[in-house]
């Protein structure tokens, strides 16, 4: 009977140890995707913030007034009215 006692007292510890182990490994786990979850949301905020000041750069390279300088400056100039021909198309 006695040897019975240890015998469940041994399994018994070692459930225990190996349950507190457990925890210990999920818990790591889990604070690991913690910091990679912060991580990714810095990284994410950051691009986010470069996409919106690319996004304003984008709109203000595009308006009338700039491609009217960046034209002047190369040379450029509207195509006459002439070189464009108007085809009507009836089915």
């Amino acid at each position: 009977m006695r040897s019975h006692g240890r015998r469940f007292l041994l399994i018994g510890a070692i459930g225990v140890i190996l349950f507190a182990v457990a925890q210990l490994v999920v818990r790591n786990f889990y604070i690991m995707a913690s910091v990679d979850l912060a991580v990714a949301n810095v990284r994410s905020d950051s691009l986010h913030s470069t996409r919106q000041a690319l996004i304003s750069r984008t709109a203000v390279l595009e308006t009338p007034g700039r491609l009217i300088e960046i034209g002047s400056e190369l040379d450029l100039m509207p195509l006459p009215l002439e070189s464009f021909l108007l085809i009507e198309v009836s089915e």
